[in-house]
């Protein structure tokens, strides 16, 4: 099958956000995700996805990717990664053009999670999805007319004009610590992960044009 050319904007621009994984455990990665973009500010619409919760962090919940009011452009899976694949398709059909896949279980995991991460790569291809990850910490764009941190950090610096790109989500969180310990700014933060489908060519061929990023 042939890829289709993926554009990064709905990945670092997206106008709505499904939180596939949504959760109102403290503990959990999907409640960071919800805090993170909801604290931050960000400035499109935001649909948790979870089929157990009323709402979380104040916003109305689904219980479904195929129930959510409308199209989506962005995609975030905090879910088991065999849930991945049918969800991801799911989203493909609301619109979805980009995902960060923050959920494990994939390649680094053995020949199981190799055919797992493949077939989301199939589906990615099949719909002209590009995708971060998976494993990965997920991104941030501190643009103020985005205002989106899709991490689950609990460190995030102020708004700068230095991109960082990193495979490693721990190198990623001790970058975050340091450079709001010194009082650095990003203009964005990537996360690459499993590097799947987005690779940092990718993600620097987006940045060159981005009147954002400097560095």
């Amino acid at each position: 099958m042939t890829s289709r050319k993926k554009d990064l904007t709905a990945l670092f621009e997206p106008q709505s956000v499904a939180v596939v994984g949504a959760s109102r455990r403290p503990e959990s990665v999907g409640y960071a995700i919800m805090k993170n973009l909801v604290s931050g500010g960000y400035k499109g619409r935001i649909y948790p996805v979870n089929p157990k919760a009323d709402e979380v962090h104040g916003i109305p919940c689904v219980p479904s990717v195929s129930e959510i009011p409308g199209m989506i452009d962005l995609a975030v899976f905090i879910i088991p990664s065999v849930s991945v694949p049918a969800s991801l398709e799911a989203c493909a059909k609301k619109g979805a053009k980009a995902a960060i896949v923050i959920s494990a279980g994939f390649r680094e995991v053995g020949e199981e999670g190799l055919k797992l991460e493949q077939e989301v790569k199939r589906i990615s291809d099949q719909y002209g999805i590009a995708i971060l990850g998976p494993n990965c910490l997920g991104l941030i764009n501190s643009d103020p007319q985005y205002s989106m941190n899709a991490t689950f950090s609990g460190h995030i610096p102020g708004a700068g004009n230095i991109a960082f790109i990193s495979q490693s989500g721990a190198l990623a969180t001790a970058l975050l610590d340091y450079a709001r310990g010194e009082g650095i700014g990003l203009s964005k933060l990537v996360s690459l992960g499993n590097k799947m489908d987005v690779t940092e060519l990718e993600v620097l061929r987006y940045l060159k044009d981005d009147p954002k990023t400097d560095v």
